[in-house]
């Protein structure tokens, strides 16, 4: 019985110490838990943003809607005054954005006969017809008709397109060639956002672009001032690019020093006031992200407190329709300017350059736009491809400080 009670103690014992190491790993997890809660809970935010500036870099950007985007009206069989009096409208539109003054175009409603609308416009003798020719045809197609019919004289310099839907004709188009105008351009300025972490021959090759480009940079990042002295020697503009917070935090997360709504005013001016001071030769400041800010009156206004006291200019990028930053700007007496387009919503060589053609007709349209693009290769191809086209059709490329320079003094 003795030999039993000594061999059974040992079992004992050997099972009380594996349920006690059992109990250690639940334990552990549960302090860990505990602690990170409450780290989460009671540490100050910046102490996050102190070790997520380590490991950050942006994963996607934020786009506002782009209003050019929206699903384009098309043309029912039974639609000929919807179609005749959308395709005047919008032909206007399209010669325009190829260079021809609005004051050359006029439009006449027919009162007699199968044509509603006839329209009568000069265009610059450096505007070839057949750009014309296709460039209404295209029109005529995406509004669901088609030209019925077209014709040039002999000389080459008058077009006359007949165009109608289901082969009856509703607008009449008498184009001519006129060596007196001069085909219009426009101001165009590029701002490259998200500059500060890539790879140095990136950052190099858009310093190589001759024509001149503004660098938004990130303020704080490790490269931070040695690419805008690159920028600076190469003849283009510095200004600095703040993240804010955006709709959908922390899903999308606009990294360290952002600004956020719940911060109170004395954070929202020592955030702002450290950004702009970090960023050398800076000019200027846009947002980063920032859709849920910039609709916040109160926010904004303390930012851009902030900015007018540096006579910094202030492009809102536009990551919200909703966004009311510029129209502060412009009551506080800052020089402002709007985003008119992203042009890398996709990121594809060729979807940039599409966009670019579309930025260069809204130059033409309004005389100086702002675009914006981001430090990435596909941009970096795009735009080494169009700049140099552009600038022969007769674009002017300008930083963003002339920019807003110019559409301030028109508006």
């Amino acid at each position: 019985m003795a030999k039993r009670l000594s061999e059974k103690r040992p079992l004992e014992m050997a099972r009380k110490r594996r349920s006690r190491r059992l109990w250690v790993v639940p334990c552990v997890i549960i302090i860990l838990i505990a602690g990170g809660l409450a780290t989460y809970f009671w540490l100050p935010r910046s102490y996050f943003w102190l070790l997520k500036s380590y490991f950050w870099r942006p994963q996607s950007v934020e786009y506002a809607l782009p209003v050019e985007e929206t699903t384009r009206w098309k043309a029912g069989p039974e639609d000929i005054v919807a179609f005749a009096d959308t395709m005047v409208v919008r032909a206007k539109d399209v010669l325009i954005g190829l260079g021809v003054p609005p004051e050359v175009i006029r439009e006449v409603r027919l009162s007699k006969g199968e044509v509603r609308w006839e329209v009568q416009s000069k265009v610059p003798d450096a505007l070839p017809l057949a750009l014309c020719n296709l460039s209404l045809t295209h029109l005529a197609y995406e509004l669901g008709g088609a030209v019925i019919e077209g014709s040039e004289d002999r000389q080459g310099n008058k077009l006359w397109l007949r165009v109608g839907l289901n082969d009856k004709q509703t607008n009449l188009f008498r184009i001519e060639q006129s060596e007196e105008l001069e085909r219009l351009a426009g101001r165009i300025a590029i701002v490259i956002d998200d500059f500060g972490y890539q790879d140095q021959n990136l950052i190099l090759s858009f310093c190589e672009l001759p024509q001149p480009i503004t660098f938004s940079i990130f303020p704080g990042e490790k490269h931070t001032a040695w690419i805008a002295q690159q920028a600076i020697e190469k003849n283009h503009g510095v200004m600095v690019h703040l993240p804010m917070e955006p709709i959908g935090y922390p899903a999308r997360d606009p990294g360290p020093n952002a600004i956020f709504l719940d911060y109170a005013p004395e954070k929202i001016a020592e955030l702002t006031q450290n950004a702009l001071s970090s960023v050398p030769h800076a000019k200027g400041m846009n947002n980063h992200m920032g859709s849920r800010l910039t609709q916040n009156f109160e926010a904004m206004k303390s930012v851009l407190r902030v900015v007018k006291r540096w006579n910094f200019f202030f492009i809102d990028s536009v990551t919200s329709p909703e966004s009311v930053a510029y129209a502060i700007a412009r009551d506080m007496g800052i020089p402002g300017g709007r985003n008119a387009m992203f042009l890398d919503i996709v990121e594809d060589e060729d979807a940039v350059v599409k966009r670019l053609y579309r930025l260069a007709a809204h130059a033409r349209h309004e005389g100086t736009v702002i675009g914006i693009g981001h430090a990435k290769p596909n941009t970096l191809h795009a735009l080494q491809r169009m700049l140099p086209e552009l600038t022969e059709q007769g674009f002017v490329f300008v930083l963003a400080e002339e920019a807003v320079k110019e559409v301030g003094s028109e508006k």
